[in-house]
C-alpha cells in the first residue's frame, strides 16, 4: 500500500470511528477545570463554522489564582506525553495498536510522573481513577485542564490537554480550535506559575508553559492553530516552555513550527544530547516526529526519550514520553 492510500485508508477510519461513536462529540461549551473545581466555566456556543469558533477561542476565559506557591527555578523536571487516553477507550486502543488495560497505564504514568515538577498530558482522560492518581501526585501538586471534548458522554468524562505541577498555577487559560474534517477538537492550555531561587524565595520572573494538542488532518487548520498558540505566547515576558502533541506529520509541518517557534525565542530541546544519544519518539510514515519541548531563557540540564516497548509496564501509550530537567539561566 502507498503512502497516499494509507493515509487516505487512515483519515476515512477516523472519519468513520468519529460519526459512528457520538460519545466523541464536542460539547457547544468551553470548560476549564482544575484540581479544586470541575466546570468552573461553562459558555453555550452556537458553533457555526470553524472560523467562528476560532475568533470565539481570541476571547479567552482565564483562571486567575494569585499564590505564593513556587517552583524551584534551579531545577524543574518535567515529563510531556500523550498517553492517558490510550488504554482507556477500545476504539483508541485499535488506533493507537497499543491493547492495554487502565491498570498498566495507570502504573506507568505513576512511574514515569514521579519525582516530576511538571506533568504535561495530552489525551488526558479524566475518571475517577485519574482524579485520584492526580491528588495522589502530592499535597502541593494542583493541575488545569483545557478540554476538547466529552469522551464518554454517559459518565461525563472528558478529554484534552492537563498539565500538573508543584505549585499552583497563577493563571490558566485554554484555547480551543476544531479541524474541519473531524469532530474532535484539539485544545492548548497556558498556564503561569511562580520561580523560586534556591532559598525558596520567590523572583521577579514567571515561568509560561503552554501544553498543546495538535490538530491532526488539516494543515491549514494546524497552522493556524500554531499561530493562535504564538499570538497569546507573546504576551508573556520571561522563561516559556512549551511541549506537546503537535502531530506535525510531514517536513513542511515541522518547517512551520519551527518557524514560530524560533519568532517566540524558543529552542528545540536536544534529545540527541542524553547519555543514550537515542531518540525513541514515535515518527510518521516520512519519519518525521510528532512530540516537542522547546523552551526559553532557560538551560537544558538533561533529556531523554522512553521506549515503552521494552518498559516494565509495556506500550500504553502510541506515543514516546518525554523527560527533562531545565534550570533558570
Amino acid at each position: 500500500m502507498s503512502i497516499k492510500s494509507f493515509l487516505l485508508f487512515t483519515v476515512l477510519l477516523l472519519l468513520l470511528a468519529a460519526f459512528t461513536f457520538p460519545s466523541y462529540y464536542a460539547p457547544k461549551r468551553h470548560v476549564i477545570e482544575n484540581s479544586e473545581h470541575f466546570f468552573i466555566y461553562k459558555e453555550n456556543i452556537e458553533q457555526e463554522s470553524i472560523e467562528k469558533e476560532n475568533q470565539l477561542n481570541n476571547k479567552q476565559q482565564c483562571r486567575h489564582n494569585d499564590n505564593n506557591t513556587a517552583l524551584n527555578s534551579t531545577s524543574i523536571k518535567i515529563i510531556s506525553w500523550n498517553n492517558m487516553a490510550a488504554c482507556r477507550k477500545k476504539l483508541k486502543q485499535f488506533a493507537a495498536m497499543t491493547f492495554c488495560s487502565s491498570h498498566q497505564a495507570d502504573q506507568s504514568f505513576v512511574e514515569l510522573a514521579h519525582n516530576r515538577d511538571l506533568i504535561l498530558i495530552q489525551e488526558a482522560y479524566v475518571d475517577y481513577k485519574v482524579s485520584q492518581l492526580l491528588k495522589n501526585l502530592g499535597d502541593n501538586f494542583s493541575w488545569d485542564m483545557a478540554v476538547s471534548y466529552i469522551a464518554d458522554k454517559k459518565r461525563d468524562i472528558p478529554t484534552g490537554v492537563l498539565t500538573a505541577a508543584n505549585a499552583k498555577a497563577l493563571s490558566a487559560c485554554p484555547l480551543r480550535t476544531y479541524e474541519t474534517f473531524l469532530p474532535t477538537p484539539k485544545a492548548i492550555l497556558f498556564t503561569s506559575y511562580n520561580l523560586a531561587d534556591a532559598n525558596n524565595k520567590i523572583i521577579d520572573k514567571k515561568l509560561l508553559v503552554i501544553n498543546i494538542h495538535g490538530i491532526l488532518i488539516n494543515r491549514k487548520d494546524l497552522y493556524l492553530q500554531l499561530q493562535l498558540m504564538a499570538k497569546q505566547a507573546a504576551k508573556h515576558e520571561g522563561p516559556v516552555i512549551l511541549a506537546g502533541d503537535f502531530n506535525t506529520m510531514s517536513t513542511d509541518s515541522y518547517q512551520k513550527l519551527t518557524q514560530i517557534t524560533s519568532r517566540l525565542g524558543l529552542t528545540e530541546l536536544d534529545l540527541k544530547s542524553s547519555s543514550n544519544k537515542v531518540d525513541n519518539r514515535i515518527k510518521s510514515l516520512t519519519g518525521q516526529v510528532y512530540d516537542f519541548i522547546f523552551y526559553r531563557e532557560l538551560i537544558q540540564v538533561k533529556a531523554h526519550s522512553i521506549n515503552l516497548k521494552t518498559s516494565k509496564n509495556g506500550k500504553t501509550s502510541d506515543h514516546s514520553p518525554i523527560l527533562a530537567e531545565f534550570k533558570l539561566i
